[in-house]
């Protein structure tokens, strides 16, 4: 049992990758558990058993029911069994289960996941096309020389004074 809080192990996993090393999650898991105190551990051992509970959850899917002597009927669209009742996705319901208020707070906050996401590729996109001006140029660039140089443009511009006609 290693002495360690989890955060500070976590950021130390994280800060290897914002320093520029490529890591495998599972195995820095793996091999940084010991370092963890038990607290860390426990708190670790938490989060890791909701996330297959919510993987499990999103990958198993609404069925027809079956009914005596006749084949399964096929459903017009695929829902998840279980959807989440809130942004965080801590509570579960049985999609089975939902009232039309639950259901129209389900179609909610899938709204809103689906904003959140749309913003983030849009930020994506938009790196992306600014980027592509120093890539054109230095294919073999990483992003980060590409982001030095918007920032160099950037600087640059500001620096410059206005001309007044």
């Amino acid at each position: 049992m290693g002495q360690m809080r989890l955060n500070d192990v976590v950021a130390e996993i994280v800060g290897n990758v914002i320093a520029g090393r490529t890591i495998n999650k599972r195995q820095a898991a793996v091999e940084r558990w010991d370092d963890i105190d038990a607290d860390g551990q426990y708190l670790a051992g938490i989060d890791g058993l909701v996330g297959r509970i919510d993987d499990r959850a999103r990958a198993l899917r609404v069925k027809a029911e079956k009914t005596a002597g006749s084949a399964q009927a096929e459903l017009p669209f695929q829902l998840p069994a279980a959807v989440a009742m809130d942004l965080e996705g801590t509570t579960l319901v049985a999609t089975r289960k939902l009232s039309r208020a639950q259901f129209e707070r389900a179609i909610e906050i899938r709204r809103q996941q689906i904003a959140h996401d749309s913003a983030a590729l849009r930020e994506w996109r938009i790196a992306l096309h600014q980027a592509d001006r120093f890539w054109a140029d230095h294919p073999d660039w990483s992003f980060g020389q590409c982001l030095d140089a918007i920032h160099g443009v950037a600087g640059r511009l500001r620096a410059t004074p206005e001309v007044l006609s």
